[in-house]
């Protein structure tokens, strides 16, 4: 692979977010940790904190009219459905996720371990490790994979999001910028808006490399009960310098929209 490649990306990540945060102001509330599609961690709205002491279980069942990672329709237009169950102990998430495909023979079980800090008020890192198990059409393979997220409050519930995840099969990485905002219309709804950028780094290994994908999200929760929180969004991806006269793997990186609907239950133990 490309390491000068690889090694901007790391270096672009950090940078863009640690720059922000000389310009800091304080916010107070932290991020929990979620799992969405291809099995990788989002950092979403939270009713309650993630990075503090104490245990806690999460519960995440979802469905999406496609599925979308890498700005690429992985099953051709088909949906999945998939479920996450979540648990955090202080600083560390385990998060099992398992998903199958709607109407194709496709399957997929992530085990994912995570470590949260919280370097300054406004500045909180995530760092993990995830095996991947995929089966379609009798064929089945896995990997291994190690990420990195960085998350800064730039203001109230206004965020920049960076990250990045690293394949061991691919031998190659992928990144993610997107900056975030959250509206809070009363005590129990919360709409969010988020736009994003994609960097393939030979993780597509048969797709280009360099700026891959636009991505913008709409997301509405509804918060039934202290512990019950329902959730829908919409998505709009827009594919950048596709050549899929060169490249098989740009095929699948087209414009399209998808939406997802699901809920979120949690236990928490202090």
């Amino acid at each position: 692979m490309n390491n000068n490649l690889l090694v901007f990306i790391f270096v672009s990540a950090f940078c863009v977010v640690f720059t922000a945060t000389a310009q800091s102001s304080i916010n107070e509330n932290s991020q929990e940790l979620e799992v969405g599609v291809g099995g990788n961690i989002i950092l979403d709205e939270a009713s309650q904190t993630y990075v503090k002491e104490g245990a806690d279980l999460h519960l995440h069942p979802l469905w999406e009219s496609r599925y979308i990672s890498e700005g690429r329709d992985n099953l051709s237009g088909n949906g999945i459905v998939s479920v996450a169950s979540e648990f955090n102990y202080n600083n560390i998430a385990f998060i099992p996720w398992a998903a199958s495909g709607i109407n194709s023979d496709y399957s997929e079980l992530n085990l994912n371990i995570i470590y949260a800090t919280q370097l300054f008020d406004t500045f909180e890192v995530f760092a993990g490790y995830n095996y991947i198990l995929s089966h379609e059409a009798s064929s089945n393979a896995h990997d291994n994979e190690i990420s990195l997220d960085f998350l800064y409050f730039y203001d109230d519930k206004f965020q920049l999001i960076s990250s990045v995840y690293y394949s061991f099969d691919a031998k190659g990485a992928f990144l993610e910028l997107a900056v975030k905002k959250d509206y809070r219309l009363n005590d129990t709804l919360v709409l969010d808006i988020q736009t994003g950028l994609g960097f393939n780094a030979d993780y597509v290994s048969d797709g280009h490399n360099g700026f891959n994908n636009v991505q913008f999200k709409a997301g509405l929760s509804y918060q039934v009960l202290d512990q019950l929180e329902l959730y829908t969004y919409t998505s709009y991806s827009l594919a950048v310098n596709k050549d899929e006269s060169r490249y098989a793997g740009d095929e699948t990186l087209r414009n399209f929209f998808w939406g997802g609907v699901g809920f979120s239950y949690q236990y928490r133990k202090n």
